[in-house]
């Protein structure tokens, strides 16, 4: 849906702020006919004061990019909120991010509102499935990016090879997997320098490496660099700091074998072989932190990625404040002032997508500095369900 000329939207609301149930008469005296929910849930919307701040509504530089049904949950110190209304997506002109606006009809007022910021480029939603290599020799002299393909040289005990996904325009990349028993390490590589696409997972707590000559950035499972010839990777896996730098220090260009492909065994007879037990299992990957000032709102992604078996429901929640990530953490209370709601939190997925769930966080000017954690959960139906914890940073 296209957003209105700015004429249609004041008409439509004077008509709201006139009689909001009943017709309006036009020029020659007749009843126009009422609006219906969708078009109340926009004039509300556009009516609404800080929304004006946010929207240009007075010149019309904006487009409404979707307006539907749509649910509302955040968790605060009074526990966790349902609402259920009509949410507008509003997009500035030549800007990529998003604001959403929920909207309750009936009462006639804007419940909820807040950016989703999107990188410019937008997210690199796929046209067609990437192309798949079960070995690096066939990824090596496969069509792809400009740069030669890479690969570790090193990796721990317990990982063996996969798979590497070669993705084309918008956003050319390789994705080089290795499979553990309970995780997957991934090498991005990319061919244009530092990537500014939604997937290279932001670090806004890091430390600084040397790899080969270039500066890394370190985060907690995750470590980013860019080479003198302006190749870029990205490194993620559930490894601790100093063995994810030394897989990231064997990464060279692929000359010939590297890194074996263990048999791997979860229990006594039980194997699991790299790229058939993982194959296809859709994840989810939470921001590790989101870092605000008190009194202000900020937001974090989460990438949920469906892969090839990811078709379903997925379901995501903040549980609570605890004590610290592991499962004996104690509950603790929400911090006065603070408010985190996730949306979408629940949404269908298909096959081979990357969705872009926003973590949103608020808080108040009382709200007391410090490093909190929350636990939250993860269902996709018919595949897993699990959870995990993320930190919201408050500086004074």
């Amino acid at each position: 849906m296209k957003g209105m000329n700015g004429w249609q939207v004041w008409a439509g609301i004077a008509c709201l702020t006139l009689v909001l149930v009943a017709g309006c008469m036009d020029n020659d005296g007749a009843d126009t006919p009422a609006m219906n929910e969708t078009e109340r849930a926009i004039a509300i919307a556009l009516a609404d004061p800080e929304v004006q701040e946010n929207i240009p509504v007075d010149t019309g530089a904006y487009e409404i990019v979707d307006a539907r049904p749509g649910r509302y949950k955040a968790t605060g110190p009074d526990g966790t909120i349902s609402w259920s209304g009509t949410e507008v997506t509003f997009r500035v002109t030549n800007q990529s991010s998003v604001y959403h606006v929920f909207v309750d009809v009936p009462n006639s007022v804007v419940v909820k509102h807040y950016w989703q910021w999107i990188k410019d480029p937008m997210p690199c939603i796929q046209t067609g499935p990437p192309e798949e290599y079960f070995s690096l020799e066939a990824a090596a002299t496969a069509p792809g990016p400009a740069c030669r393909l890479s690969a570790p040289y090193y990796v721990p005990e317990g990982y063996g090879f996969t798979r590497v996904q070669v993705f084309g325009e918008p956003c050319p990349r390789r994705y080089i997997s290795y499979t553990g028993i309970d995780d997957r390490l991934m090498l991005v590589q990319t061919c244009a320098g530092d990537p500014p696409w939604a997937f290279a997972i932001s670090m806004p707590k890091y430390t600084t490496v040397m790899v080969n000559g270039a500066e890394a950035k370190v985060g907690e499972t995750q470590i980013s660099w860019t080479t003198d010839d302006n190749t870029s990777y990205w490194l993620r896996g559930n490894l601790n700091t100093s063995e994810l730098h030394k897989v990231a220090r064997s990464v060279a260009p692929f000359t010939g074998p590297a890194t074996p492909t263990p048999t791997q065994t979860r229990g006594p007879g039980e194997l699991i072989t790299p790229g058939k037990s993982h194959f296809g299992t859709p994840v989810i990957f939470w921001p590790d932190h989101i870092t605000l000032k008190a009194g202000t709102e900020n937001t974090g992604n989460i990438v949920a990625e469906s892969r090839e078996k990811g078709y379903g429901m997925v379901h995501l929640s903040i549980v609570s404040r605890v004590s610290g990530d592991t499962s004996l953490a104690a509950t603790l209370p929400i911090p006065d002032g603070m408010e985190l709601s996730i949306t979408p939190a629940d949404f269908m997925t298909y096959p081979k997508e990357t969705y872009y769930p926003t973590i949103t966080v608020s808080t108040a000017a009382a709200t007391p500095p410090g490093e909190y954690v929350f636990l939250v959960h993860e269902t996709w139906e018919g595949m897993y369900y699990g959870g995990g914890h993320f930190d919201v940073i408050v500086t004074g």
